[in-house]
């Protein structure tokens, strides 16, 4: 394969990208050409040394997509970022793809269960009022065994409460949590990216 094969091909694949970036990139990879031609090799041996334009395309769109992911954070952005990796082999798929699994799966579960609590919570804070007000629909919620219903009522709110203040503290906790794991997803998608790129050098 040629410079002009190349870089043709390369533009093509990276035309989703944008395009000031894209042109950043492909004069990028002529210098290599230039400097190549210049100390003597073949654009042929060059565009062999550079790898496969699938291949640099790739690897290209995911430090984009990382990129993208810390300049611009959001869900989607980390997920495109984090599928971009996964394109690029099965050691990706595996070490990346299991750990955000298992780490969101977690994270999902303790927000599920922190606004479970807060709605449990203002149920049992309002169960007293509502079984006033439909004593043939709704009962009290003993809390203490031998009490008189005043008191039981009482005990109900205040346990109500605390599970409220419980599951908005473990929801705000999440909160602070998901920013932190964001923060260390990217960092991790870009040592994997350092990871693979060292790789390709030693080749």
């Amino acid at each position: 394969m040629n410079k002009d094969e190349y870089l043709k091909e390369l533009r093509k694949l990276l035309r989703k990208l944008p395009k000031e970036d894209r042109e950043d990139i492909i004069s990028d990879y002529e210098e290599h050409f230039t400097i190549g031609m210049e100390k003597g090799r073949t654009e042929e041996e060059i565009s062999k040394a550079l790898g496969n334009p699938k291949n640099v395309a790739k690897q290209i769109k995911a430090d984009h997509m990382v990129k993208k992911a810390e300049d611009k954070p959001s869900v989607g952005s980390i997920i495109e970022a984090i599928l971009a990796i996964m394109g690029l082999g099965l050691f990706n798929l595996i070490f990346v793809a299991v750990p955000v699994l298992v780490v969101v799966a977690i994270i999902i579960t303790l927000f599920v269960i922190g606004f479970v609590m807060i709605f449990g919570g203002i149920y049992w804070v309002l169960l007293p009022l509502l079984s006033f007000i439909f004593p043939k629909l709704l009962l009290t919620l003993s809390i203490v065994p031998n009490t008189s219903v005043l008191m039981d009522s009482l005990f109900t709110m205040l346990g109500g409460f605390a599970v409220t203040i419980g599951g908005i503290l473990l929801v705000v906790a999440m909160v602070y949590v998901s920013k932190w794991f964001y923060e260390l997803m990217i960092r991790y998608l870009k040592l994997n990216l350092r990871i693979i790129e060292g790789r390709k050098r030693d080749v």
